[in-house]
């Protein structure tokens, strides 16, 4: 008997581990895949490379000797875009896009929104950077110095980041920012070398700023980018699946300046409180959000070669403090699928709530290649058990499968929003690494000229065999990029002519791939994804970060129904005073924000609404969630064909002192500035429009 029990366990273990390795893209009716793409519309536009460019267009970078052999694969990374407010007309539809091909931050209009400043570059004037070993690899928009003139923060590889602060809002240029070091460095000396993938912004403390944190991936001190450099120029990962050797996440603490220099900003580094629970891991991609409801937002760390990590806030202002939280285990899951455990490649995350329980899940990107590498792309989802987080056990059970998103390619941002207004959240996905392609077919070898001849080989030559046979190669080898296989361009391909997915939900509340009936199934190399209402119609835009080739613009043009777009929105500008005794009260006016002075984005503001079918959706105003995609600091949601006039939100947020408040206010369908102010009781009900 206890022999039966025991093969019926394995044989119940074995079916459950079928089915997550051996599953498939969803399948649905035609009909139905067809009526579900009926719903979305874009417009797409190619973004022009910039136009103040005056070298040649790169294909790859400059490497260090050493790295030479795996040029493709370090060359691989550094596309991002921003979409944001700077020129203060209300709509966030300035674009900051790194194009590796000309490797600057450009600054310019969105497409399709008029010719409102001439495109700029971000220049480091004043302080140290070599261009031919510093390269940008994306920016954040923020208020760093709380003056409500909105800054930029670039991040690079080979420096630290620098802080461009805005000096006044007459005029958006290059000469309008003056740069600033947010490490600091004595005169004379270099900068850190830094190699940055992410950056993201939040109240971690609960003193009522914004502190910053910083994803790095290399050590830091490598010397990546030095084509004259000797040596070895860096130790690359201790492994495929534990490596703590990277450069680590870094915690920024906003302190208060002098007033007589308002417009110089100061943070304090407490980068060891992250270091002593997550070691050096290889970040990708980092998130800020609150979901235990405690008014501190949790962190979110995406690690390429070894475990995502979760930890939970318990910081106190001035005193960060977190725990480091992990999943719990089962008989039938696998040890990847617990979150805080797994061994994959964390490359990009996000947050929705993609089960509607009134908490945030997280979207994550892996690597989930059909015939490379098939781990599993994951969608955490939260079992709703939030006091858990003070067990150290992580509230999220990995449901990928299940809502059919454990699939796509070599995945980078992964983002989830209401492209429709329906009120379900859709899912897109960044994919592709490396692109190889056959420019001198007479020096390939025999082989691969037959090969060539026959047609079978277009794309490259696919590496994939070699990076697999890497993968198996013993952990005291592996560091060393010396005995690395050759990943060198222009042939090598990864993964390189993959299809960003983009996934809607069917009647089964599973997510179905409808890229290609978009018309949108091109062979991209995405990055960074950032989305946002550009042109203020309630229909969210996106932006295509795309690695040595053109980005792309989607202008969403969705109908859902015939004659009009009949599904509601609803979208909230929250905007925080940032004199602590402001005594406004809390005031709602229709449309877009005009900037008044005196405040700034409330980043990590918490807003639930409560639909009159009884339905919970929640969403933040987010701080630059992660890989390289940055989109709106709004808050958007889809209200479907509800008839309500007005709709019940309750508003979370902490004050510029450190105050957490809370209140009811009713607001109608489209779009509403909150400049938040006094609030004398808690949950007070605030004015109906």
């Amino acid at each position: 008997m206890l022999m039966k029990i025991r093969a019926s366990q394995w044989v119940a273990l074995g079916l459950v581990l079928g089915s997550y390795y051996c599953a498939r893209e969803t399948r649905v009716d035609p009909a139905e895949k067809q009526g579900i793409s009926s719903r979305f519309q874009f417009q797409r536009q190619e973004i022009a490379v910039d136009p103040l460019a005056s070298e040649g267009l790169r294909t790859t970078r400059k490497v260090h000797p050493s790295l030479e052999r795996i040029k493709s694969w370090v060359s691989a990374t550094g596309a991002a875009a921003t979409l944001a407010d700077l020129d203060g007309d209300g709509l966030e539809n300035d674009l900051l896009l790194v194009d590796t091909r000309v490797d600057r931050v450009v600054i310019e209009p969105c497409p399709g929104t008029g010719d409102r400043f001439p495109p700029f570059s971000l220049t480091v004037r004043g302080l140290p950077f070599r261009s031919e070993t510093m390269s940008p690899t994306g920016t954040l928009v923020g208020d760093f110095n709380e003056d409500s003139l909105v800054d930029v923060l670039v991040y690079y590889w080979g420096r630290t980041p620098v802080l461009f602060l805005r000096q006044s809002a007459d005029s958006l240029d290059d000469q309008s920012f003056t740069p600033q070091e947010l490490v600091a460095i004595e005169p004379g000396a270099e900068p850190l070398r830094w190699f940055t993938h992410a950056a993201t912004q939040a109240d971690i403390d609960g003193d009522g700023h914004l502190d910053l944190i910083v994803g790095n991936f290399f050590q830091d001190g490598a010397d990546i980018l030095n084509e004259q450099g000797t040596g070895v120029a860096t130790v690359m990962h201790a492994g495929k699946s534990k490596a703590t050797n990277g450069g680590g996440a870094k915690l920024f603490l906003w302190q208060p300046t002098s007033s007589a220099t308002p417009q110089i900003t100061q943070f304090r580094n407490a980068s060891e409180t992250l270091e002593r629970l997550c070691g050096k891991g290889w970040v990708l991609a980092a998130g800020a959000v609150d979901m235990d409801r405690d008014g501190l937002p949790e962190i979110y760390l995406a690690h390429d070669f070894g475990p995502d990590r979760l930890l939970h806030n318990r910081s106190k202002p001035g005193d960060p403090e977190f725990a480091l939280c992990e999943g719990v285990r089962t008989m039938l899951t696998p040890k990847s699928f617990v979150l805080g455990r797994d061994s994959f490649k964390g490359m990009g995350m996000g947050f929705g709530d993609v089960n509607n329980d009134g908490l945030f899940d997280i979207y994550v990107s892996n690597i989930a290649d059909e015939w490379a590498l098939q781990e599993s792309h994951f969608l955490w989802t939260s079992t709703g058990r939030t006091e858990e987080f003070q067990k150290g056990i992580a509230p999220f059970v990995q449901s990928s499968e299940r809502y059919g998103l454990s699939r796509s390619g070599w995945g980078w941002d992964s983002r989830l929003a209401d492209f429709d207004n329906d009120g379900k959240l859709e899912a897109v996905q960044a994919t592709g690494f490396a692109k190889g392609k056959i420019s001198e077919p007479g020096k390939l070898s025999a082989i691969d000229q037959g090969l060539y001849r026959l047609g079978l080989l277009k794309h490259g030559i696919n590496r994939w065999p070699e990076l697999q046979a890497l993968g198996t190669t013993n952990d005291r080898m592996i560091h060393d990029p010396r005995f690395w296989p050759k990943f060198t361009p222009p042939t090598a391909d990864l993964s390189g002519y993959s299809v960003n997915p983009f996934y809607a939900q069917a009647d089964s509340g599973r997510f179905v791939n409808i890229a290609a009936e978009l018309g949108i199934n091109d062979f991209f190399n995405t990055r960074g994804i950032a989305i946002a209402d550009v042109d203020g119609d309630g229909r969210l835009d996106f932006v295509y970060a795309n690695q040595w080739e053109p980005s792309v613009y989607f202008h969403n043009e969705s109908s859902p129904q015939e004659g009009s777009f009949s599904n509601g929105f609803l979208g909230l500008h929250v905007l925080i005073p940032l004199e602590p005794a402001d005594p406004r009260p809390l005031t709602i006016t229709p449309g877009h924000p005009d900037h008044p002075l005196s405040t700034r984005r409330a980043i990590g503001a918490t807003a639930k609404l409560r639909l009159p079918n009884g339905q919970i959706r929640i969403a933040q105003a987010d701080g630059g969630s992660g890989h390289s995609g940055r989109g709106s600091q709004a808050i958007h949601f889809g209200l479907g064909t509800s008839p309500a006039a007005s709709h019940e939100i309750e508003l979370e947020w902490r004050t510029t002192e450190g105050r957490m408040q809370s209140t009811v206010i009713q607001v109608s369908p489209g779009w509403h500035t909150v400049l938040l102010g006094t609030i004398k009781n808690p949950l007070e009900k605030g004015a109906a429009l």
